[in-house]
């Protein structure tokens, strides 16, 4: 019974050393977090990916959606789409002002070309703070989701 509660505890406390690992650049955060896309071992949570506000965001989504309901996020707004098949996955160069960050990550997602617009804060480590897609059939920047669902 001891053996079983130590390795319980020991994974327990792996699993939060993993999600609470700081990012010192923005392309070490962003290729930790798209590396599920690949493996298909996603996060418990993604929270330590996040903002404050971004955080926040999700929280009060999460709040005003009724029981059973979907909340304001249709969609996987890292793949622009509803599933995933990536393929010639890059990270670009960041623009680092200060503590904030500008990454354009591009791939293929069922062989279509997508982009996105990383805005990166760093909060004791970069953080993912919005997401912008300017793909003409689905421009969207997931902070005025939130607040269109909010009625903000």
């Amino acid at each position: 019974m001891r053996l079983v509660a130590l390795i319980a505890g020991m994974v327990l406390a792996l699993t939060g050393l993993a999600a609470a690992q700081t990012y010192d650049t923005p392309e070490a955060l962003l290729e930790d977090f798209y590396a599920p896309y690949f493996t298909g071992e996603f996060y418990d949570d993604e929270a330590p990916f996040r903002s404050a506000a971004l955080q926040a965001l999700h929280d009060n989504d999460a709040e005003i959606t009724p029981p059973g309901e979907m909340g304001a996020i249709s969609f996987d707004p890292y793949v622009d789409g509803q599933d995933f098949d990536l393929t010639e996955f890059q990270i670009g160069t960041p623009t680092i002002v200060g503590a904030e960050a500008i990454v354009d990550v591009s791939f293929r997602n069922f062989g279509e070309p997508r982009s996105l617009t990383f805005e990166l804060v760093n909060e004791n480590g970069w953080k993912i703070d919005d997401v912008v897609s300017g793909n003409p059939e689905n421009q969207y920047r997931l902070s005025e989701i939130f607040a269109a669902a909010a009625g903000n």
